[in-house]
Formats: structure tokens, sequence, C-alpha cells
């Protein structure tokens, strides 16, 4: 097992406890919609946890303690997909006409919308689009949506899920006849590292990715 095959374990056995954040959720709930090996690890875990607290004896409720409740999005502004409730998010993400929104263009004509949770957007690159090469100061979780890309690390389709870690320099391009939507949560800011651009210009040092199908 590879470093970035623990990366992916720890990410999918904090998604089964609950303890992402509200973006990597978001992703974790696509990739494992899309895709039939992160049903499976999901699977796995719950599993496994189940087990486990079968075999932990019951911890006292204490007085006024809320119960669990799903995670939900932030102020939505202009987002068109904007909804009360991640799973109904997630399934708004699957079932629309991404491809048929209004998108905006950045500086390098890469298509942008928010989604209504912090952190979290969702990306367009047209067929043979290539978005400018860049490097990652924060871990990105990109699972695609719609149609594919690639870069120095592979290609990426439907339902995968791909991380760049900090440190990581790529140049995205898109694969097909289709345009390739994707859904990217961004690790969330902490501290000082607030202040920072959301992405470094090429030039950083360069890191391994992975993919997860």
């Amino acid at each position: 097992m590879t470093l970035h095959d623990n990366a992916y374990a720890a990410f999918m056995l904090d998604y089964a406890a609950g303890a992402l954040a509200p973006a990597e959720s978001l992703a974790a709930d696509l990739h494992v919609s899309l895709s039939s090996e992160g049903r499976c690890s999901l699977s796995l875990l719950e599993a496994i946890g189940g087990r486990m607290l079968e075999a932990q004896a019951p911890a006292p409720i204490a007085s006024g303690a809320a119960g669990p409740s799903e995670e939900r999005p932030g102020p939505p502004g202009a987002c068109p997909l904007a909804s009360d409730g991640r799973h109904e998010l997630r399934d708004r993400l699957l079932r629309s006409d991404l491809v048929a929104l209004s998108w905006r263009r950045g500086w390098f004509g890469v298509g942008s919308l928010p989604v209504g949770v912090p952190d979290a957007r969702l990306l367009r690159l047209d067929p043979r689009q290539r978005a400018p090469q860049h490097g990652h100061h924060r871990r990105d979780v990109t699972v695609v949506i719609h149609g594919s890309f690639a870069d120095e690390f592979g290609v990426y389709e439907r339902g995968d899920l791909a991380f760049a870690e900090p440190g990581m320099k790529h140049e995205p391009r898109a694969v097909g006849d289709t345009p390739c939507i994707c859904l990217i949560a961004t690790e969330r800011r902490s501290g000082w590292t607030s202040l920072l651009p959301s992405f470094v210009v090429a030039g950083s040092p360069s890191g391994p990715g992975a993919t997860y199908r």
C-alpha cells in the first residue's frame, strides 16, 4: 500500500465516521454515488465501525445533547444549485444539466460556479481546453461529475476521486469531445494560511497526485 492509498483510506474512514468538512463530505458523497469502488470502500468501513461499536459499552447521553444532523450548506449567494441539505445538493449535481448552466469564466477561460458550500466549487474545462499549470499549498479533492480530464499523473473519468497534495503542480486538460465538469473541495484554511491565494502559479515544488475510482 502506497502513501496515497493510505491517504484515500484515511479520507474514506473520516467520511464513514462523519469527520470530514462539508466540502470534502460532498466530494465523497459524489464519489460514492458514482463509483462502485467508493461504495465498496464505504460499506467495508461502515461494517468495521459497526463491529467496533458493538464491542463497546454504550456511553451515557448527556441531558440536552443534540442528536446527529446533516451538514447544511452555507449561504448560497448566486449559486444556481443551492439547496437546503448536502444530500439534496448531491442529487441536484447528479441530475442537473451542468453543461447548460451559466458559467463564470476566469482569466484563463476556466469555467467556475459556486455550489453554496464553503471551500467547494464546480470547475469546467471545455474539449481540448487546458488549465494553466499551477501548484497547491492545501489539499484539493476532486471528483469528476461529467466527462474526463488528464494531467501529468493520469486520466480521471466520471466518479474518479483525485487528490492534489500540497507542493504538487500539474496542468489539467480536458479529454474527449465533451466538457469536463468536476467538483473541487479544498482543505479548510486555518491561521495565517487563510491569507494566501487559492492557488500558486507554477514554480512550486512538484509532488505526486493520486486517483481513486
